[in-house]
């Protein structure tokens, strides 16, 4: 199978660092009113970025020895039932499974597979839509289960309720077109036969040498895209994000003395939110519905703003700077309408 080999060109992650560095020097010494201080870049850059390469580094590991050793078509097989419906091939399974347990993992399959010419850049698209549906919320449940429960009672339970709902609506979308306009796979062969007897030739040689290539190429846009946005969040950008959209989508629709606390710190953090809602909740500030709108408003307007600030730079490194971003869109296009549909269906019903 013919290997799609990525872009050699440098010039524009090397463009990037230059400004990613450059915006670092110029905020930390050269301003005027410089804000950045070493501890501060430490803590709030370094450390997350050298924790995020570990965890890109882990998965794009797992996805190589996946790959390389032929295992894709045991962990295929537990969806294949479900996956044969849909049209999709047995790699789109495996990045489907790998999906509930690590998104980064199952991001990593999903571009191995595709450069290998193994899936083409419409079923990509397709998997990862389908994966960032019921898997993604799934895979975030316990902790989200948890918080909202304790915090905002009967209003995070709604919550969770239409978070679920909305999850499970986008996957069963997909799976569906999927099955209308992908043409019917032929089972009796598929690229992952010839997996089943991987090639005895070296494979650690082999796993490591496609990691180093794969990891330096992610890591070439990763690092200035999370500076990048690390410096627009101490500026102060996604605060005036957050306060021009929460003004604008709550005017009029909502009591803004209560609402506005639970819009302006769901979109700051997911806990405080759930705190504030449960507060006012208590204090007879807003009633269950009208608490877990807001809550589900809340993360309507956080996702734009929260994929630009801890996904972009990771999408960017694993697919490519075009076709990472144009998923991201997708994906939380895809998600801010599936929120505002259940949404709306349950504030007309209850």
């Amino acid at each position: 199978m013919r290997e799609i080999k990525p872009s050699s060109s440098i010039v524009v992650p090397v463009l990037l660092i230059v400004i990613a560095i450059s915006g670092l020097i110029a905020s930390t010494f050269l301003s005027s009113s410089a804000f950045l201080t070493v501890a501060l870049i430490r803590d709030s850059l370094l450390y997350p970025l050298l924790r995020l390469f570990v965890y890109l580094g882990i998965g794009l590991l797992v996805g190589e020895f996946i790959e390389t050793l032929g295992w894709t078509s045991k962990i295929a097989g537990w969806m294949r039932p479900l996956i044969r419906w849909a049209h999709l091939k047995d790699e789109s399974g495996a990045v489907f499974i790998t999906s509930f347990v690590s998104g980064i993992g199952a991001n990593t399959l999903l571009m191995t597979f595709y450069e290998n010419g193994k899936i083409n850049r419409r079923e990509v698209t397709l998997t990862y839509l389908l994966n960032t549906g019921l898997p993604l919320f799934l895979l975030h449940l316990p902790t989200t289960f948890f918080l909202t429960a304790t915090l905002a009672g009967a209003a995070g339970m709604v919550y969770v309720a239409v978070t679920l709902i909305a999850a499970m609506l986008r996957s069963v979308i997909i799976l569906i077109y999927c099955r209308l306009k992908l043409p019917d796979t032929c089972w009796s062969w598929s690229p992952l036969l010839d997996e089943a007897h991987p090639e005895p030739d070296q494979p650690l040689k082999r796993i490591l040498f496609k990691f180093r290539s794969r990891f330096y190429r992610v890591a070439l846009y990763t690092f200035p895209i999370y500076v990048l946005v690390f410096l627009l969040n101490q500026w102060g950008f996604f605060r005036w994000l957050n306060s021009g959209f929460s003004l604008w989508m709550t005017n009029g629709m909502f009591p803004v003395e209560a609402t506005g606390m639970v819009i302006f710190s769901l979109t700051a953090e997911f806990g405080a939110g759930m705190a504030t809602a449960g507060a006012l909740l208590d204090q007879g500030a807003l009633n269950t519905k009208q608490a877990a709108l807001a809550l589900i408003l809340g993360t309507i307007i956080a996702t734009p703003i929260r994929a630009l600030r801890h996904q972009f730079a990771t999408h960017v490194g694993l697919f490519s700077l075009g076709f990472g971003a144009k998923l991201l869109a997708l994906s939380q296009g895809f998600r801010i309408v599936s929120l505002t549909l259940v949404a709306f269906v349950y504030a007309i019903i209850f």
